[in-house]
């Protein structure tokens, strides 16, 4: 049995099959290329995917735990329309929503503005119920709750009470 000697000179390849041998190599290479890029496409598509959900989640938190202290918010509100002005506690009251509304705001919490008089927006006012009354369009009469938005969008719509206008006479429709 003859031995292997690793010194041996090789055999040497013909142009033919130096041509094979290279194309192969140049195949395998562009496949392994593609796996690569396919791979990093696909590490860099879930870092999105993983950033995109931890930013809703926290987008989620904020907006949950927001609700709860509009919630507080309400409470304080009420509080104040039903102190009377020389109550002690009102002052102590009033300097805690205030502080209430600033740390609200330096989340992007904000209140939605709305006043009797100014035109019924329903992507920002919730009607809780309507009259008819002698206006052109529809109009708030009374606010009811305060609502909230984060970053511009709705976090709670206000709660209004609408007047409508009123229906010519005979028109039962």
């Amino acid at each position: 049995m003859p031995e292997h000697n690793p010194r041996a000179p090789k055999r040497a390849m013909s142009l033919g099959e130096a041509q094979a041998a290279l194309l192969a190599a140049q195949e395998q290479v562009a496949e392994l290329n593609d796996k690569y890029l396919r791979a990093a496409a696909a590490v860099e598509n879930a870092r999105k995917q993983g950033e995109r959900e931890a930013t809703q989640r926290m987008g989620q938190r904020l907006r949950s735990f927001a609700t709860g202290l509009i919630e507080v918010a309400d409470n304080l509100e009420r509080a104040l329309m039903h102190a009377p002005p020389d109550d002690p506690l009102r002052t102590g009251v009033q300097a805690t929503y205030q502080q209430l509304q600033v740390a609200l705001a330096s989340e992007g919490i904000t209140p939605i503005t709305v006043a009797p008089g100014d035109p019924f927006d329903p992507h920002r006012q919730e009607a809780i119920s309507g009259q008819e009354a002698d206006v052109e369009q529809d109009t708030v009469s009374a606010v009811l709750q305060t609502g909230y938005v984060v970053d511009g969008q709705v976090l709670r719509p206000a709660r209004v009470i609408v007047a409508h206008p009123r229906r010519p006479a005979g028109n039962d429709q």
